[in-house]
């Protein structure tokens, strides 16, 4: 297994990606205003805090170096857990 660090550079990359990331999640969680969500706002939020957190697994926190398998299975369990997360908030707003 490769058990390297990421390079600098890469992670300057993923923390501006994460910084627009963050300003899109802002953008669409219409964070300045005092409305209510609409469902596509809120799976666009969903996706966000998904990509958010894999860059953050993958990158900061070196799972990139990892097996295949435990890259998959860390993709998906952060796509369950945001998926329920995304229903929970949907079912509760109807």
């Amino acid at each position: 297994m490769n058990f390297q660090s990421p390079p600098p550079r890469a992670l300057v990359f993923c923390w501006l990606f994460l910084l627009l990331l963050t300003l899109a999640s802002m953008l669409s969680g219409q964070a300045t205003r005092l409305i209510t969500l609409s469902a596509p706002m809120i799976f666009t939020l969903g996706l966000i805090t998904w990509g958010k957190a894999l860059l953050m697994l993958r990158y900061y926190l070196n799972l990139k170096a990892a097996s295949r398998g435990w890259n998959k299975a860390f993709g998906g369990y952060l796509f369950i857990v945001t998926g329920l997360l995304t229903a929970i908030f949907l079912i509760g707003k109807t």
